[in-house]
């Protein structure tokens, strides 16, 4: 297995997080890499070789197309991957998909849209390049000049709602709606709609998904014993892990992902800069 975990340029942040390269020459179904999919983030996927289906509780499955980007999964969720695989991730953070490709979140949550179809072509050529090329920081730099592109082009920007998620993770999700309303001095019904246009989500839903994600990175910390807060107790952390992981809390070895699965230990991989 050939797996690098590569960095965008800073000016490509806070809208992309990473870049991912996986190559693995198995035939038939293959475990997938540790934290390749992490709950509250979008991704755009380029499957070079191989095939990925991605199985939602509450969604019919479907097989990733050659180039897409899926959006947020707000309920457990299985991806199988089948080999021989060479695919490249891109990890958006919760509000990238919509300031990079323009696509409003709600329109896709729980399931994808096909890059091939998008009226930007670039995501299509992107791919197309991304089939020539093997080496990481080739990956890296191809990577970079597209996104810094699609960046600096006219596209749709309602900063507001980068801001408002930005303060929930600051807030680790503790703060209600109406707190939100207040601070941004917005009425209920104009932030959910903002909100659900941009995150693709309800306030509320993005709030619990945060809360879930840190409460599995404490409890790590602390040898799974899940300290109970004025905003979070264990009632609360169990109905999310039975939403977001499908199944009662019985092993904690990651943080929430799509993969819906106990990861086995951790194994070595190669880091480009």
């Amino acid at each position: 297995m050939n797996f690098h975990i590569c960095h965008p340029e800073d000016a490509l942040r806070p809208f992309v997080k990473q870049f991912y390269y996986w190559e693995d020459d198995s035939r038939g179904p293959i475990q997938l890499p540790q934290h390749l999919f992490a709950l509250g983030d979008q991704y755009m996927v380029f499957m070079l070789e191989g095939t990925a289906m991605i199985t939602p509780a509450a969604h019919a499955a479907f097989t990733v197309p050659r180039h897409a980007v899926t959006g947020h999964f707000t309920c457990a969720c299985r991806l199988h991957v089948t080999g021989p695989v060479r695919m490249v991730i891109v990890q958006l953070n919760a509000y990238g998909c919509y300031r990079l490709l323009g696509i409003d979140g709600q329109s896709f949550t729980n399931y994808y849209r096909n890059l091939d179809l998008h009226e930007n072509a670039a995501w299509a050529q992107l791919g197309r390049q991304l089939q020539q090329v093997r080496a990481p920081q080739e990956i890296t730099a191809l990577l970079n000049g597209t996104l810094q592109q699609a960046l600096q082009a006219d596209a749709p920007c309602l900063k507001q709602a980068d801001e408002m998620a930005d303060y929930m993770l600051a807030r680790q999700g503790n703060v209600s709606v109406e707190e939100l309303a207040q601070a941004f001095q917005l009425s209920r019904p104009t932030l959910e709609r903002l909100f659900n246009r941009v995150i693709g989500m309800p306030p509320q839903l993005f709030a619990r998904m945060v809360r879930f994600r840190n409460a599995l990175q404490l409890a790590e910390r602390v040898q799974w014993q899940l300290p109970a807060t004025a905003h979070y107790n264990l009632a609360m952390f169990i109905r999310d892990h039975l939403q977001f992981n499908g199944e009662m809390p019985s092993w904690y070895n990651a943080p929430g992902t799509i993969a819906h699965m106990p990861a086995r230990p951790l194994q070595q991989v190669a880091v480009a800069s």
